[in-house]
């Protein structure tokens, strides 16, 4: 039996239309995963979160021709949805919106980690246009920002003006988009965390001093280019040693983390404050001259020695200063490691001539700098500036009478100086340390007299070793040489 002529044009005008059809829905899924292929390959190179962003949404406009879209991500803290990044267009009305984990169409995703689509937003009360902030919204598309292990680290919203938008398969479609970016979200995350990290230090969460050099050399660098100017303050805690030896290394921790604080509080938000190593830290104050940033340096000297008092125990208190030297680009050096070494000099010659102040040139201070910052003797003068308390002097007892001695150095174990008696090989004598504030107990310990020799008229020049309150001593020797 033939089949008839009009029979079989029309079968081969249905096959030639299904195929036609599978056609177009082939060039469509080869389309989406060229997509996918482009999005995957720039993700996989974003390791930070807003060049993340720039490449998602080149593919949401450029490819998809999608405007209005949003990325709210949940901040664990308090279960809520927070916004990220939205289109340029919309960011501003709904930049403050958050939902609460279950609350609303995209409080809803982020719960059950299932996608949600709404042809028309008028028909469904589910919606809530951002919280009345966006009402033209006639379409939306809500994609769970789901992990390889399942966990929703937040939601990408899209929607159109429009009604009837979106097809049932774009759930599909952009639930394949939203994981490429949740798994890159996640890197850049933390990529970032990493990276915080190695820039901020563990105990006084500051920046580290790589970060600072890293910054002190783009601010250099800038300077230099524009004919600008910056400057360093490099600040060390006076005799940090002494709060260590006597009352243990968490207390000592305790002051690196109380002063860190008040450095952060005392300074611009442009500036840099690190952890330089041990007891020292150092700021970067961009733009500023030599006279701003010793007034700035002063200011932090000032709060610290007014409000940082430490808990020591039985209800009593030990106060912290600190000394600063600073230095300025071009005048100090025109390098960063020169600048930096002349705010390290500057802070030296400020802790041998008292400690407790800021010094910005070296003709402020007339102090003979040794070729090694340590040394097994110590200069000290009449009046040593010393620990947390002024030492105004030595004195040494003779029978009934205490009689002031003139420190011209010191060690471990004694001292060598000057007094107003004639003093014996041999003997031992009573010494106590004389302090500048009435309600500190002084500090009592014996010597023997090792050397004498008589300068002039009741003027003697004497050696002297600790026999007896070496621990005295010893706390003298820390607050005066550290």
């Amino acid at each position: 039996m033939n089949t008839p002529k009009n029979s079989q044009v029309g079968n081969e005008y249905d096959l030639f239309a299904f195929a036609q059809k599978e056609s177009e829905a082939l060039k469509e899924r080869l389309f989406e995963l060229y997509i996918l292929y482009n999005l995957s390959k720039n993700l996989n190179v974003s390791l930070q979160l807003n060049e993340l962003f720039h490449n998602t949404i080149n593919v949401l406009k450029e490819s998809l021709k999608i405007e209005d879209f949003c990325f709210m991500l949940i901040d664990e803290g308090c279960n809520e949805l927070k916004m990220w990044k939205a289109d340029d267009s919309g960011f501003g009305e709904i930049k403050g919106i958050t939902f609460k984990v279950g609350e609303g169409i995209s409080g809803l995703v982020a719960e059950t980690g299932e996608p949600i689509l709404i042809p028309d937003t008028s028909k469904d009360p589910r919606f809530l246009f951002y919280k009345g902030t966006m009402p033209d919204i006639g379409s939306f598309l809500s994609i769970p920002l789901k992990l390889n292990n399942d966990k929703v680290i937040g939601v990408l919203n899209v929607h159109k003006n429009e009604t009837n938008a979106f097809k049932d398969t774009d759930k599909m479609w952009f639930m394949a988009i939203a994981q490429n970016v949740a798994v890159a979200i996640e890197r850049a995350r933390n990529y970032e965390h990493a990276q915080r990290i190695s820039m901020v230090d563990e105990l006084t969460r500051l920046y580290t001093r790589r970060y600072f050099l890293e910054s002190c050399q783009r601010e250099y660098s800038q300077a230099e280019r524009c004919g600008e100017f910056f400057s360093i303050i490099l600040v060390g805690i006076d005799h940090f040693k002494y709060f260590n030896d006597t009352y243990g290394h968490m207390l000592g921790d305790e002051v690196l983390r109380r002063l860190a604080a008040v450095l952060k509080l005392n300074v611009r938000q442009s500036d840099v404050v690190a952890r330089y190593g041990g007891e020292e830290f150092i700021i970067l104050l961009p733009g500023t001259n030599k006279p701003g940033a010793v007034a700035n340096a002063e200011k932090l000297r000032s709060a610290i020695e007014k409000d940082l008092a430490i808990e020591v125990g039985n209800g009593q208190k030990e106060k912290v200063t600190i000394t600063a030297g600073v230095a300025c680009y071009p005048a100090d050096g025109k390098t960063v490691e020169e600048i930096t070494a002349s705010a390290d000099r500057f802070l030296y010659l400020g802790k041998k001539s008292g400690r407790n102040k800021v010094v910005s040139t070296a003709t402020d201070i007339k102090v003979a700098i040794p070729e090694k910052r340590e040394a097994n003797r110590y200069l000290a003068a009449l009046k040593i500036v010393s620990g947390l308390h002024q030492l105004q002097s030595i004195e040494i007892k003779t029978d009934s009478t205490w009689n002031m001695c003139t420190i011209k150095d010191l060690s471990k174990m004694g001292f060598r100086g000057e007094v107003e008696f004639a003093a014996k090989i041999g003997n031992v004598y009573s010494g106590k340390m004389i302090l500048n504030t009435d309600d500190h107990k002084s500090d009592n310990f014996s010597i023997r007299v090792a050397f004498a020799k008589r300068m002039r008229q009741n003027r003697y020049q004497i050696g002297a070793e600790i026999v007896d309150g070496r621990d005295n001593w010893k706390r003298l020797f820390t607050q005066t040489t550290h």
